[in-house]
């Protein structure tokens, strides 16, 4: 069990060195706003996540009353993931579903919404997800029409108590629907100021486990999957790309470096420091993908 944070711009400058010190032990952060727009703290907010080395996923609040509108949208997530650093992206894309806009729509309808929105999530290769209040779960979803098998269901069992980060909450109050997380208050506090957005508020989520990545269901005949090979994990202290190379015996010239970083979704690499580091990191973590 983990404590998680979710975070938006609404939330402000976030000093998530001090989150992580107080107990935050992820975040999933808000990636786009109402007119589509990248979220105003999300670029910030991700960065310092990998930083720190903090797990990360995304949400998108939903204002899809159909189907097209949903897939567009997810589309647009997706596109926006495929171009940044997912060092520490561990909690996937989740579909914020709560809005009065979805209310009005049959059971029959938002679960097509919701289907839609899982199909594009899926097929980029991004594990999906539903959040939604409990409330709002008993009313309008129907689970016999809705594929996806991960929950991130919120009841704020207090009301508007504050709650600190460090105080568990009663789990006779977890709604049985939340397989994946529980979001417990919206009026969650740190010992100390860690943002200078919504009165030092914060979304309080316990995370029972990490949500499922669904297989894409093949519609052709089955190929043989070629088996992914990493490098050896590298144990080692030094900051160095090179030298943790050759320490596993790798060649660590810079031609070979290239094609590893090619390889493991680096282009155009140059040997500077950023794209040394995200190579580094991913070898400190034995999943540097292996040059044949």
């Amino acid at each position: 069990m983990k404590k998680l944070i979710d975070v938006s711009s609404y939330n402000g400058v976030v000093d998530w060195k001090k989150a992580k010190r107080y107990g935050c032990e992820g975040a999933i952060l808000k990636i786009i706003r109402k007119d589509l727009k990248i979220d105003n703290g999300f670029s910030r907010n991700y960065q310092a996540c990998n930083e720190n080395e903090l797990a990360w996923g995304v949400y998108n609040y939903s204002y899809a009353t159909t189907v097209a509108k949903a897939k567009s949208d997810m589309k647009l997530v997706c596109d926006i993931l495929d171009k940044i650093d997912k060092t520490h992206f561990v909690y996937g894309v989740w579909f914020d579903l709560e809005d009065k806009v979805q209310a009005s729509l049959s059971k029959t309808k938002i679960a097509e919404i919701i289907n839609a929105a899982q199909q594009v999530v899926e097929s980029r290769g991004y594990t999906f997800g539903v959040y939604t209040g409990m409330s709002y779960y008993n009313e309008h979803i129907d689970r016999k029409l809705v594929k996806c098998n991960n929950w991130w269901i919120a009841r704020y069992y207090r009301g508007d108590a504050r709650m600190q980060i460090a105080t568990n909450p009663d789990e006779k109050k977890k709604p049985t629907m939340a397989n994946i997380a529980w979001q417990y208050t919206s009026k969650g506090r740190f010992p100390k100021t860690i943002s200078n957005g919504n009165s030092g508020n914060f979304d309080l989520n316990v995370l029972y486990k990490e949500p499922v990545k669904k297989k894409v269901e093949e519609n052709t005949k089955k190929t043989v999957k070629k088996k992914t090979v990493y490098y050896p994990k590298y144990k080692g202290k030094s900051k160095s790309l090179v030298d943790a190379l050759k320490s596993l015996g790798i060649n660590s010239g810079k031609n070979n470096r290239k094609r590893i970083a090619v390889l493991n979704g680096i282009k155009n690499y140059s040997g500077s420091a950023s794209q040394n580091t995200k190579l580094l990191n991913l070898l400190k973590r034995g999943t540097l993908i292996k040059c044949k």
